[in-house]
């Protein structure tokens, strides 16, 4: 190594200052493809990786925002359903139906003579039931459309049919009618796909 440096003292200057020129070239072609481009790869993977990070953070806020807003849906979906159950509900509950028509009649002044609830009908493909049930009332004409007016205010659905208003009748002074009808209320089936 010695032996370079003595002829590199002796050569002459545009010798020393070419050499030193291709030393420096080869430095910095060194330094470029060694520690320079490397890095510069890794940069560039690392701007690709985030880039890619950042969509799927977009992508996965989307899905989230989305997640919230189908969770208030569901939550609203729900509460339609709790409400839908109690109009047609999915039990049969014709003790609780016959109490509340019970308690409709007494509110109207009505003697209710007759009460009889019939099988259960589930008509092919129909997600509900319908459940007849057989009446007969007595009171004035008065009474008995304030009693149908109250059962068609009932949060369950209640159809009446067939209504058949009887002789009228003098009782205590009050003109009395035996009224007969169909209640027919409805319950809501799970269908079998």
């Amino acid at each position: 190594m010695d032996k370079y440096l003595d002829q590199f003292a002796k050569a002459s200057p545009g010798a020393k200052f070419g050499g030193l020129a291709v030393l420096i070239a080869l430095m910095t072609a060194a330094n470029f493809f060694l520690v320079i481009q490397p890095t510069e790869d890794r940069i560039r993977i690392q701007v690709g990786q985030r880039r890619q990070l950042d969509l799927d953070l977009a992508e996965k806020s989307a899905i989230a925002q989305n997640l919230n807003e189908r969770r208030r849906e569901m939550d609203v979906l729900e509460q339609k359903l709790a409400e839908a159950l109690t109009e047609l509900p999915e039990k049969k509950d014709v003790e609780e139906l016959l109490a509340q028509i019970n308690d409709i009649g007494k509110k109207s002044g009505l003697e209710i003579a007759l009460v009889q609830p019939d099988r259960e009908y589930v008509g092919g493909g129909e997600f509900f039931a319908r459940i007849p049930i057989r009446m007969t009332v007595r009171g004035n004409y008065h009474e008995i459309a304030m009693f149908l007016q109250e059962m068609a205010n009932m949060r369950r659905i209640v159809n009446v049919n067939n209504i058949n208003l009887g002789q009228a009748a003098l009782k205590n002074e009050k003109v009395v009618l035996q009224s007969s009808f169909l209640a027919t209320t409805f319950r809501f089936v799970e269908t079998k796909n």
